[in-house]
């Protein structure tokens, strides 16, 4: 009986951790990306009114459409190191492509809370990835391998 329960308790070790592994990395298909002046019947576009505009109203805009995974040189650079985003809040511009390199040991992702096709792949260590965001507004991520880590990108 003991014996039985040691491997039951073994067998579910191993499958907690291989879920946890994370993987091979794999690529998302891009989000299609709409104009930000486009908006859904009964809702203004994003770009009326910037200043004013809730945080609820710019996380709608990553749901539309607003950023994609890039492959292409970042105009904005940030790192992960120590399971943290560095810098914590990320500001950029419409068109501007984001890229983390990964630091840490371990591999992570950046992951748009919002629009989570919005993301890079498994970063390992050494590696760079990348979104390209398309639309203003503030949009909160994560790494979904740890997803304690969280940041922010503010696009003007």
């Amino acid at each position: 009986m003991s014996r039985t329960l040691s491997l039951a308790v073994a067998a579910a070790v191993l499958l907690i951790v291989a879920a946890c592994s994370g993987g091979t990395a794999t690529s998302p298909a891009p989000a299609s990306l709409a104009p930000a002046s486009e908006a859904p019947a009964g809702e203004s576009p994003a770009s009326e009114s910037p200043a004013s505009e809730s945080p609820a109203a710019s996380e709608s805009a990553a749901a539309a459409g607003a950023c994609a995974p890039s492959t292409e040189a970042g105009t904005v650079t940030a790192t992960i190191a120590n399971f943290a985003f560095s810098p914590a809040t990320i500001t950029a511009k419409v068109g501007d492509v984001v890229t983390w390199t990964n630091n840490d040991s371990t591999a992570h992702t950046a992951t748009v809370k919002s629009d989570e096709t919005c993301t890079t792949d498994n970063l390992a260590s050494g590696a760079a990835g990348g979104i390209m965001f398309s639309a203003a507004g503030s949009y909160d991520y994560f790494c979904k391998i740890h997803p304690n880590m969280t940041g922010k990108v503010e696009v003007s």
